[in-house]
């Protein structure tokens, strides 16, 4: 026999076994109601990967099930799905790193953007935020302001010059541009120039990154599902041994992202300062001072407390995982948050007057600040709605690591009627937490909760007793994440957002096109992406009518 097929043989051996190791082992959510399954072999994961549109199947099961449920894995593992907030507060916020992300989400997240801050796990992680943690304070981003506005400029000064008035743009084309470019320069000193359409390796092997991710066969869905069950040893050397076109553009990514984190790191370190020369600094380029990140990345290399220190990979793959994580899905928020303004004409004009009456205080000529923004009710009422009905991704996995019992701040019913007030899990369960569910959850949002309605961020704050815990870092949506493991870069995109709105909405009008648009939320690996029903092989579009505005109406 061939040494390849026995070591295949070998492997299939070793990873059923594990399974049914593994299976036997947790039966704790059999009184936890659920689903009914068609297949043992694939559970509920083949279908969840293979919605039409996001949320189809869990928003129905948390409606019929509760806030807590049970769903099926591949070869009858049992998954907790979560959207219950004082379970997700328990195991975000509380739990800490008890619930650490699941071990294939690790190694899919390394072969995505290396071994960044989204990939380390517990003290690992710890160390990562340490070092990265002052490039995203306040006070640093304050400074980045103007550059986000000169770029939103840019942007309008683009349409102003390639499209008539009244022309129909695609939004969702030119909105990753622009975060792009804001996120090159502001966080590496990288000059994208994607409103320039220069072209630019990188930002190739970004964009080509998920060409074809979605809609999984069943024997990708199940792939995936067994090597859960292997040592990294195992599947590392599967996957050099099966290499299929997405591993290649993977890997093309973090190969290329890593090269140009590389020569901007050399160029930087190479180009010591006068301020460096005259405070005999041991870092280059006068690195003590200054809180950029390719500052922070230079001064983590060289730091002396280990609990600080980053080594070379660890430096590239920050490069890699920012890009990846800090443009498009914020572009993707954007996108959504004009066409619900498209949609809903009434609030799109409360916010324009909102906006015209900063200007009118302030002055045309004036550079708005981070309090003037801050001081815009619609503005932010707008971006929150946005965020909690349209996140940027859908769902995340944890993995318990210890034995625990989780509370719930809505009882469910056991499968023989009992009323559940907690769950116990056992260690290694497997925990879907539902971000898109939590955010249109009735018991948090109301009965309203699949709407667009901003106002609900300026009435009277809700009843407490309604909210026992507040979940994330804004807004109280999870589209950030929340406890130890939220976006560190929230900030960064609440800025950004807020910056690129106010200048779109001072010199632009956004509508539907005639006849309106069929709109399908495709679930991508990377994010919930805005599609055209129908046409799903044209990739994202959000197609708006944008009708000029002039100075004098402002």
């Amino acid at each position: 026999m061939h040494i390849t097929s026995l070591l295949s043989l070998l492997a299939i051996a070793y990873l059923l076994a594990s399974f049914l190791r593994r299976r036997l082992r947790l039966k704790s959510l059999k009184c936890v109601q659920g689903p009914p399954v068609s297949s043992w072999l694939l559970g509920h994961e083949y279908e969840l990967a293979n919605q039409a549109e996001v949320g189809d199947l869990e928003f129905r099961w948390f409606s019929e099930y509760g806030t807590i449920f049970r769903s099926a894995g591949c070869c009858g593992e049992d998954i907790l799905m979560v959207s219950d907030a004082e379970a997700l507060y328990h195991i975000l916020n509380t739990g800490g790193y008890r619930y650490p992300k699941t071990k294939d989400a690790v190694r899919f997240i390394r072969q995505i953007s290396g071994r960044g801050l989204t990939w380390a796990q517990g003290a690992v992680h710890q160390r990562h935020k340490k070092a990265l943690s002052p490039a995203f304070s306040e006070s640093q981003l304050r400074l980045l302001l103007p550059l986000f506005q000169m770029y939103s400029n840019k942007l309008a000064l683009r349409w102003r010059e390639r499209f008539a008035d009244n022309q129909i743009i695609d939004v969702s084309h030119w909105l990753p541009k622009v975060t792009l470019d804001v996120l090159g320069e502001s966080s590496f000193d990288f000059q994208f120039d994607s409103l320039d359409d220069k072209a630019s390796d990188l930002r190739v092997a970004l964009q080509t990154m998920f060409a074809s991710s979605q809609r999984p066969s069943k024997f990708t869905a199940l792939l995936r599902a067994w090597k859960r069950a292997l040592p990294d040893s195992i599947v590392e050397w599967f996957e050099g041994v099966y290499v299929t076109d997405e591993d290649i553009r993977f890997k093309n990514y973090v190969d290329t992202a890593k090269g140009a984190a590389k020569d901007l790191l050399d160029q930087t370190a190479s180009n010591p300062s006068t301020s460096g020369q005259k405070n005999n600094s041991v870092y280059p380029n006068g690195m003590e001072g200054k809180k950029d990140m390719l500052s922070m990345l230079l001064r983590s290399k060289m730091a002396e407390d280990p609990k600080k220190r980053l080594d070379d990979d660890e430096v590239l793959s920050q490069v890699s995982t920012m890009i990846f994580a800090g443009f498009e899905i914020t572009a993707c928020t954007l996108t959504w948050i004009l066409y619900e303004l498209s949609r809903n004409l009434e609030d799109q004009q409360r916010l324009r007057a909102e906006i015209d009456a900063i200007w009118a205080k302030t002055g045309e000529d004036a550079e708005l600040t981070s309090n003037d923004y801050d001081s815009m009710p619609i503005l932010n009422a707008c971006i929150k709605e946005g965020l909690r009905l349209h996140p940027g991704v859908q769902f995340t996995t944890r993995e318990a690591d210890i034995d625990d019992v989780v509370p719930l701040a809505q009882p469910v019913l056991s499968t023989s009627g009992e009323v559940l007030n907690k769950i116990p899990v056992m260690k290694g369960q497997r925990i879907h937490i539902g971000i898109a569910a939590y955010n249109r959850s009735p018991s948090v949002w109301g009965p309203d909760a699949d709407q667009w309605k901003p106002s609900r961020y300026l009435d009277s704050p809700p009843d407490s007793k309604k909210q026992q815990v507040a979940i994330g870092v804004f807004g109280n949506v999870m589209s950030f994440g929340s406890g130890v493991r939220a976006c560190i870069g929230w900030r960064f995109a609440v800025i950004e957002m807020q910056a690129i709105l106010v200048c779109l909405l001072t010199h632009f009008e956004f509508q539907l096109p005639p006849g309106g648009l069929d709109i399908q939320t495709v679930p991508l690996r990377s994010m919930n992406a805005p599609m055209l029903r129908g046409k799903l092989d044209q990739g994202l579009q959000m197609p708006l009518v944008v009708k000029r505005r002039r100075r004098a109406d402002i």
